[in-house]
């Protein structure tokens, strides 16, 4: 019996389908926030070496999935960002809107068979809009 040998390119593939099939099976944004009309997300990258990916924006309405874990921007990295927390304490706060930062832990290949850790750093924005006033009041007090 022969084992197959997984490669780098096929953990960064692999990655990718969980991903995508962990946002497909997630509810809808409607089902887990019914207060909230939509989120904004805003990612803003440093990176540590010469080439740095471009800040992303993402607008979630109500019919979006759920689902708030983003795979690193750099192609060769296996690691990813999960702003899970971050959307909840925006939703929660008094202001919902919530700011930080995040490093990725994933692994770059810097050669056959090597790798390293990425270190790209992420500072993001969580804002959640509410569908009235008096919604967002109810969720602040019921959390």
């Amino acid at each position: 019996m022969k084992l197959a040998l997984i490669t780098p390119a096929a953990k960064r593939q692999e990655r990718r389908e969980r991903l995508r099939n962990s946002r497909a099976t997630a509810l809808a944004l409607r089902e887990v926030f019914p207060a909230v009309q939509y989120l904004r997300l805003d990612l803003m990258f440093r990176s540590p070496g010469p080439s740095t990916p471009a800040m992303q924006s993402h607008t979630l309405h109500a019919a979006a999935r759920a689902f708030f874990e983003f795979p690193c921007p750099y192609a060769d990295c296996d690691g990813q960002f999960d702003l899970s927390a971050a959307v909840k304490a925006a939703i929660a706060g008094p202001t919902h809107q919530t700011t930080g930062e995040l490093e990725c832990s994933g692994r770059r290949a810097v050669g056959v068979g090597e790798s390293d850790l990425c270190k790209l750093h992420l500072s993001y924005t969580v804002a959640a809009t509410f569908k009235d006033a008096a919604v967002a009041l109810s969720v602040k007090h019921a959390t």
